[in-house]
C-alpha cells in the first residue's frame, strides 16, 4: 500500500477498538497503529470493558465489530453507542448487510468484511477531524483571535464563510501560518478578518512548520487600519 500523508488536524485522536478476538483485533491494532502513528488506540474485548473505557477518557472514533456478543445484544449495545453523550462517531464491522443496521439512527457508518482498509483509513481521517473540532457560531473572529491572544492559546481554526476556507494557525497566542485559496500568511490572515458570517471550527495542532510569528494583537490593529482603508477604496483583497 503506498505511503499516506497524515492530515494535520487528525492527529492525536483517540480510537476505542471493540473486539473479542485478540488476534484480530491485534492485526487491526497494529494496521491503525502502523498508518496512523499519532493516533491512540484502545483496545476492549468485551462491552462492559468498552463501557468502562469511555467513562475513563474523551474518544474520537469507535470502531466496533458486531460479533462481540449474540446479535441482539450486539444492536442494543449498538444503540448504547449511538446514543452516547457527547456523540461519538462509529464505525461498525458486520459479516452481513442486515436490515436492522441500515435502519438504524445516523452517527453510525458500517463496513463490511472483508475490510477495505484503504476505505477505513480514510474514514478515520474525516471521522476523527469531526470529532476533534469544536465549532463555534455567531463569534466575532477578532472577538476570538483576542482571547486567544490574552490565553496564549496553542491550535489550529478553520473559518468558513460561504463558499470560502481559511485556516489560521496559532502558537502560544501568535499566528504562526496562515492560508486560504492562494493567500498565505499576512495576506491571507487580513483577506480571513473580512469575511462575513464566519463559522470557527477548532482543533489542535499537530506538527506545523512556522512560515510566520505575528503578534494577534498588532495584526488586529493592521486589520483595523487596513479595514478603514479598504473602505474608503472601491477595491477589495479578494482571494483566489
Amino acid at each position: 500500500m503506498p505511503k499516506r500523508n497524515e492530515p494535520t488536524m487528525t492527529r492525536n485522536a483517540t480510537i476505542l477498538l471493540i473486539e473479542n478476538h485478540p488476534i484480530a483485533a491485534e492485526i487491526l491494532r497494529s494496521f491503525i497503529s502502523m498508518h496512523k502513528p499519532f493516533c491512540k488506540v484502545l483496545w476492549a474485548d468485551s462491552p462492559e470493558q468498552a463501557l468502562t473505557r469511555l467513562k475513563q477518557e474523551p474518544i474520537h472514533l469507535i470502531i466496533t465489530d458486531l460479533q462481540i456478543t449474540p446479535q441482539p445484544d450486539s444492536f442494543a449495545f449498538l444503540a448504547v453507542l449511538n446514543g452516547w453523550n457527547p456523540p461519538i462517531p462509529i464505525i461498525a464491522i458486520s459479516e452481513h448487510r442486515t436490515e436492522e443496521l441500515s435502519s438504524m439512527a445516523g452517527g453510525i457508518t458500517v463496513l463490511h468484511k472483508p475490510i477495505e482498509f484503504e476505505v477505513l483509513l480514510e474514514l478515520i481521517d474525516t471521522m476523527t477531524l469531526a470529532a476533534q473540532e469544536s465549532v463555534l457560531n455567531g463569534v466575532s473572529l477578532e472577538n476570538f483571535l483576542q482571547m486567544i491572544d490574552q490565553e496564549r492559546k496553542t491550535c489550529t481554526l478553520r473559518i468558513m464563510s460561504g463558499y470560502q476556507t481559511g485556516y489560521l494557525y496559532v502558537n502560544m497566542g501568535r499566528l504562526i501560518d496562515a492560508r486560504t485559496g492562494a493567500l498565505r500568511q499576512k495576506e491571507a490572515v487580513l483577506a480571513i478578518l473580512g469575511w462575513p458570517n464566519c463559522t470557527i471550527s477548532i482543533t489542535q495542532n499537530g506538527p506545523i512548520e512556522p512560515t510566520m510569528n505575528l503578534s494577534i494583537q498588532s495584526l488586529l490593529v493592521e486589520w483595523c487600519i487596513f479595514r478603514d482603508e479598504r473602505e474608503r477604496s472601491p477595491s477589495w483583497l479578494e482571494t483566489a
